[in-house]
């Protein structure tokens, strides 16, 4: 997720890394739980570790998702991917490389 102050961009991606849903939703919980309100328990949502998030956390854990807060230059990577293929055809390998660091850090695992 890419959260500003009023809106955030949320991409839901399947295990491969392909985009299912990207929306701009406001900043509203009551809106963003509809979006991700249907992702199982325990499903990692990365967001830039920036001003202004805590609402956000609050929010994933009423949720039961696992809110994992991103370096600002590991968001730079997965933006900098280019966008000029279909939302729902992209796929972003950056996006499983941050989910394998996301599992070591969450599980001891090491690839």
């Amino acid at each position: 997720m890419d959260v500003h102050r009023k809106r955030s961009q949320a991409a839901i991606c399947d295990e491969a890394g392909v985009v299912q849903r990207n929306r701009s939703v406001p900043n509203d919980p009551a809106e963003l739980q509809v979006l991700l309100g249907p992702l199982p328990a325990g499903t990692p949502v990365a967001f830039e570790a920036a001003y202004g998030w805590g609402w956000l956390v609050d929010l994933l854990g009423d949720l039961e998702l696992e809110a994992h807060l991103v370096h600002p230059s590991r968001c730079k990577q997965v933006a900098s991917i280019p966008s000029h293929e279909p939302a729902a055809q992209r796929s972003y390998p950056s996006l499983r490389t941050l989910q394998a660091e996301l599992d070591e850090r969450t599980t001891g695992d090491r690839r």
